[in-house]
Parts: structure tokens; C-alpha cells; sequence
């Protein structure tokens, strides 16, 4: 495996409210990754296949919100690494929702988004 020919994308997630987040990769793998948002613009959803820095392989998938559908964006849980207690219990769920059992995890979308 090398660099050259391996799409190598890191994605990593703010830490906390109003920390960076970062997308990291070469060039290869940024291209596939504009493919599959330009994807996504267009069909509701894409995906796209990488490699991590120590060569473990996983997919990406970009799903896109309608602005219609923005309660349930605002129903998924937040993106942040950082940990509230021994678990992330989702103590930190800053969005007001009228469904009592949110927050959801992102692959809610991929349901009610289709």
C-alpha cells in the first residue's frame, strides 16, 4: 500500500462547542470525497471507501438534509468527541426537540431521509 495509491482520509470531529474540526487527506482521497458530496447534492445520500493512516479501510457516507427536514437534523446527536462521565450519555444535547427520544445517532438520516 502506498500513499500514491490508497485514498488516506482522516475526519475528525470538534473536541467541543466552537473547536475546529478537521478533514485531512490526499489528494486522491479529496477527490473522493468532493465526488461523493457532489453525489450526495444530487441523490440524497453517497458514500465513499478510505483508508485511515494505519491502513484499516472504512466507508464515508455524506447524506444530505433537506432544509424542509431541519427538525431532524436538529434531533441527531452533536458530533462532539469529548466525554460527559465514564459513557457519553448525551448529557450535552444542546438541541430543544418535541421527540423525547432523541438525541439520534446520524443514521437516522440515512431512514427517514429516503
Amino acid at each position: 500500500m502506498t500513499l500514491k495509491n490508497t485514498k488516506y482520509l482522516h475526519i475528525y470531529a470538534q473536541y467541543m462547542p466552537h473547536h475546529e474540526s478537521f478533514i485531512v487527506g490526499n489528494r486522491k482521497a479529496l477527490l473522493e470525497l468532493r465526488r461523493a458530496i457532489d453525489e450526495a447534492l444530487i441523490e440524497g445520500e453517497s458514500q465513499g471507501d478510505f483508508a485511515s493512516s494505519d491502513g484499516e479501510g472504512y466507508a464515508a457516507i455524506v447524506i444530505k438534509v433537506s432544509d424542509e427536514n431541519m427538525e431532524l437534523f436538529e434531533s441527531i446527536e452533536m458530533p462532539y468527541t469529548e466525554q460527559y462521565g465514564e459513557v457519553n450519555n448525551h448529557m450535552y444535547f444542546v438541541n430543544d426537540t418535541k421527540d423525547i427520544s432523541a438525541p439520534f445517532p446520524p443514521t437516522i438520516l440515512q431512514l427517514k431521509n429516503s
